[in-house]
């Protein structure tokens, strides 16, 4: 059985802050690094094409942040440790269960603690913020849900090149966030940690409008999954489901994505932003 493995890679975590510093897939991750690390902005000059030398400056700008949080750094990557050794192997069980996933294989998936401020993953690593370890917090319990989150995009992916579903990169993001916070909801965690909506703002505050009802994207697709599975129906028959609804209203999903990379976190902020982009998506 496969199991989540706690790692550390320095290098790996200076090449996650030099690759969202210039990344056109997701353009505001720059800002979220900046918003987090404003002394960072005034050390790294982003017009130098020479990245050896922005690797320099971020290799010892995190350095010396991490000697100076040593100790609560050391708490949190304790305390992660302790929870992914309990419960890790119980997770993903559960995952693969709500999943319909066989593994051919048992490879294990790993978890690679950052003070980036973020979690993405890459290939099977998952790139865990501890950033609010810089602030005293040094015990994280979202360890699991940010887990599981980050391992069903892994699983997902694997799942649509099996079945041969092609999805452009706006309509792929949609989907899989919102299919992560709901399989995170699901009771089936009971025990492992606490019930809640573990996701994106940029999807989670996205409504649907049917049948003159307006509905969060959430709450729609989470109340396609749950009878699905009391009825026996297996998760290709779900994806299948909202991947049909979701190529329908693909040209409005782009148009969201297009709004959050250009306001970012702001629309959370602005009152007039986040109504605008609360705006329903007509399904019918």
């Amino acid at each position: 059985m496969s199991n989540i493995i706690l790692i550390e890679d320095k290098e790996a975590e200076i090449d996650l802050f030099l690759n969202f510093l210039d990344n056109k897939q997701y353009p505001q991750h720059r800002n979220i690094i900046f918003l987090h690390f404003p002394e960072l902005k005034e050390k790294i000059n982003l017009s130098d094409t020479n990245k050896e030398n922005q690797r320099i400056i971020i290799k010892k700008f995190l350095e010396n942040l991490k000697r100076d949080n040593k100790d609560n750094l050391i708490k949190s990557i304790a305390f992660i440790k302790n929870e992914i050794e309990k419960y890790g192997e119980k997770t993903l069980k559960i995952l693969f269960n709500l999943m319909d996933y066989k593994q051919i294989d048992d490879k294990n998936y790993f978890l690679l603690p950052t003070i980036y401020p973020l979690c993405p993953f890459k290939n099977r690593t998952i790139f865990y913020s501890i950033y609010e370890s810089l602030n005293g917090v040094t015990e994280h319990p979202k360890v699991l849900p940010v887990s599981a989150h980050e391992i069903s995009h892994m699983i997902l992916f694997e799942i649509l090149e099996k079945e041969k579903i092609k999805l452009g990169q706006q309509l792929l993001y949609f989907i899989k966030e919102l299919i992560a916070p709901i399989l995170v909801y699901q009771d089936d965690f009971k025990g492992i940690f606490k019930k809640q909506i573990v996701g994106n703002y940029n999807v989670l505050e996205i409504y649907l409008q049917s049948n003159g009802k307006t509905i969060k994207a959430f709450d729609y697709f989470l109340e396609m999954f749950v009878p699905n599975r009391s009825e026996g129906k297996n998760f290709i028959s779900f994806l299948n489901q909202m991947v049909d609804i979701c190529k329908n209203i693909e040209s409005a999903i782009k148009e969201k994505r297009e709004f959050d990379n250009r306001h970012g976190i702001l629309i959370m902020k602005d009152e007039r932003l986040l109504t605008e982009f609360r705006e329903p998506i007509k399904l019918d």
